[in-house]
């Protein structure tokens, strides 16, 4: 067999047989095009679920954003169990944990309205105080709430089997 040398790296191999190596390489490979066709057809469905939304909040006779209406026709559909969680759950996970991202550019455009926020900045910045703490509030006292008819729900499934 006829030896081959990388002129760049120095690492040598044979040209006309496969080393282990080469298959588990290729079987990386092959997993990895799977995954990025299984994110790739996720995001799809992320895609096609906000353009419905969009397509809805046109029609509705009140003005809703479509993303708004989107993310509510998501949870009814993975509510109903029409869409399953499996089926978007890795696409939506790349967005979480990326969604920090997604907000450069509404910082950099509002970077160049400083000029129209000078003589409002200590209303803005009440208002984003404020609102702020109220996210907090809803948020703890949403959690709290569940919380409590979750171990309602609970007690009373236990009481029920003895």
């Amino acid at each position: 067999m006829e030896q081959l040398n990388d002129a760049v790296s120095g690492v040598s191999g044979c040209a006309c047989a496969s080393s282990p190596d080469d298959a588990s390489w290729r079987a990386r490979a092959g997993r990895a095009g799977r995954r990025g066709a299984r994110f790739a057809a996720q995001l799809a469905i992320v895609v096609a679920v906000y353009a419905a939304g969009c397509a809805l909040a046109s029609v509705l006779p009140i003005h809703l954003p479509g993303n708004i209406v989107g993310m509510v026709l998501l949870l009814v559909l993975l509510g109903t169990g029409l869409l399953k969680a499996r089926h978007v759950g890795d696409a939506c996970d790349c967005l979480l944990d990326n969604m920090s991202l997604f907000f450069i550019p509404a910082g950099v455009a509002i970077l160049g309205c400083v000029s129209l926020l000078e003589g409002n900045a200590a209303k803005f910045a009440l208002v984003c105080v404020v609102t702020t703490v109220l996210v907090f509030l809803a948020t703890s006292y949403t959690v709290m709430l569940v919380s409590r008819l979750l171990a309602k729900h609970n007690v009373s499934t236990t009481d029920g089997e003895a």
